[in-house]
């Protein structure tokens, strides 16, 4: 059986009260809807173009947004057709975005802003989110990494992405006020002859930067894992509790240019881990063979000052968590 629960509003001691100011934003109508909510995700597919081999052309940039999606056959990495390449989600504190391509990789915005601002990102040129604007920028360099949390398949001494797939799925199950949700259903993903069925199901709720992830897969794997990018140079952090463990790095690991320093952890149950490790590119927690596992995420940035200001209130807001977490049992 799936373990789900709610998180308790988590705000550290440290933390300073949440920005009012916002920066100016496009005033489009499905903008100005968002911005009551205090959560969003999203998934938008570019219109008017065609596919030419593996890339959508057409003239400009213009997204439609969708509650369900199947990727087509021929969508990768840099085919310019799903607005920042894949979902987004967020609240009032940061936001995410998964690469719906074979990559699968989690990547990180960094927000300066309690706006849900995750509408207007990519609709001025595609890519400009990786540089730091008003409202904040994508601010990690996922590469070959399974980025901040996502999922892999651990063989011959590497990390297998969703490089074979029959199908991809992506379902918008809750937009806001306070929750939001999606899920993504991977059909036949084959790694080493062995194929499964696996669905992840992201969550994110105000007043709390974590995201949780609940996976289910139709046969228990003795390979999968998760993990956090391996950068140099920066701090590597372990804490644990009753019923958690959870890795963080913090330093200097921020592309935007603004010498930030930039925290993330993954945090996962003992019960659920088979083995922890470093990769080429992560550091890992393998599973045990199961077909339910939970475990979940979160990011930090000082340019939002209601985040963590430095690595002494990172580590406190690690420690809270992990208490709210044994208290959610």
């Amino acid at each position: 059986m799936k373990r789900h629960f709610t998180m308790p509003l988590i705000v550290a001691s440290a933390m300073l009260s949440a920005c009012t100011d916002s920066p100016e934003m496009a005033t489009d109508n499905t903008l100005q809807s968002s911005k009551k909510n205090s959560t969003h995700a999203e998934l938008s597919v570019r219109q008017g173009g065609e596919w030419q081999g593996k890339e959508y052309v057409a003239d400009g940039f213009e997204f439609e947004s969708v509650e369900s999606f199947t990727s087509p056959e021929q969508l990768t990495d840099h085919s310019y057709y799903l607005r920042y390449e894949g979902p987004g989600w967020e609240n009032e504190q940061v936001g995410y975005r998964l690469y719906l391509d074979w990559r699968n990789g989690i990547d990180v915005f960094v927000k300066s802003t309690t706006d849900i601002i995750l509408p207007q990102v990519g609709q001025d040129g595609y890519d400009s989110y990786h540089e730091l604007s008003e409202w904040g920028g994508d601010a990690l360099k996922v590469g070959k990494s399974v980025g901040l949390g996502a999922l892999g398949r651990w063989v011959d001494d590497g990390v297998e992405h969703f490089k074979n797939v029959g199908a991809t799925h992506w379902k918008l199950l809750q937009n806001g006020p306070e929750k939001s949700q999606f899920s993504v259903q991977y059909d036949n993903w084959n790694v080493a002859d062995i194929n499964a069925d696996v669905e992840t199901i992201y969550t994110i709720e105000s007043g709390d930067p974590s995201t949780m992830v609940n996976v289910t897969t139709s046969q228990p794997l003795t390979n999968l894992v998760t993990g956090l990018v391996r950068h140099d140079n920066v701090a590597y952090i372990e804490k644990e509790s009753e019923h958690w463990i959870m890795i963080a790095t913090y330093g200097k690991q921020n592309l935007l240019g603004d010498d930030l320093d930039l925290g993330m952890a993954l945090f996962v149950r003992k019960d659920d881990v088979a083995g922890q490790f470093e990769g080429p590119h992560d550091y890992l927690f393998q599973f045990k063979p199961a077909t339910d596992y939970e475990y979940g995420f979160f990011a930090s940035w000082p340019g939002h000052p209601a985040q963590p200001q430095n690595q002494q209130e990172f580590e406190a807001f690690m420690e809270q968590k992990l208490s709210a977490l044994d208290a959610s049992q």
